[in-house]
């Protein structure tokens, strides 16, 4: 990171970006790696009311009163509101979803980019596979059908292997 991003980052990001830092290296090296005096560096890290604390290592928003405490933590309750408000009807849909057809999640295996894939012809009742890709359309559209069978297939190799050995 330069001294010119450094310096245009906010003073939130900034201390995230730092703190984040601090955790291998102290602060002589990291002024170091941006290209700023160690002097600059602590008065720009100051900016936004933020202190370095020592025994953690790190920075933290400076509190002055028990009054700004609270409002600091109305501000992040408000951000969070703000939040769900843009979002309900996402939200909503989520829910909706999980309330109609339950969750499905697939192992990571399934979709891993490290997977192998192989073609697999088998032999299997029509009626059941018609009736599994109709399943498969009316519940999870949003899969393919090769995923929905390999999660069937680690499903029951958990469902039904002995109970010594689960």
């Amino acid at each position: 990171m330069d001294n010119q991003t450094f310096i245009a980052m906010s003073p939130a990001e900034r201390v995230k970006k730092v703190n984040k830092l601090l955790q291998d290296h102290d602060m002589k090296e990291i002024s170091n790696l941006i290209g700023i005096p160690s002097s600059s560096f602590s008065k720009i890290m100051r900016e936004g009311d933020y202190i370095y604390h020592k025994a953690d290592k790190r920075y933290y928003p400076f509190v002055r009163s028990e009054e700004e405490r609270g409002s600091k933590i109305d501000t992040e309750e408000n951000r969070e509101l703000a939040f769900f408000s843009q979002h309900i009807d996402t939200l909503k849909k989520v829910i909706r979803q999980f309330e109609e057809h339950g969750s499905l999640l697939l192992d990571k295996r399934i979709y891993s980019k490290d997977a192998d894939f192989v073609n697999k012809s088998i032999r299997m009742n029509n009626n059941i596979y018609a009736e599994f890709s109709t399943f498969c359309e009316e519940y999870y559209p949003h899969l393919k059908n090769q995923d929905l069978i390999a999660q069937a297939l680690i499903d029951a190799m958990k469902k039904y292997k002995p109970d010594g050995e689960r």
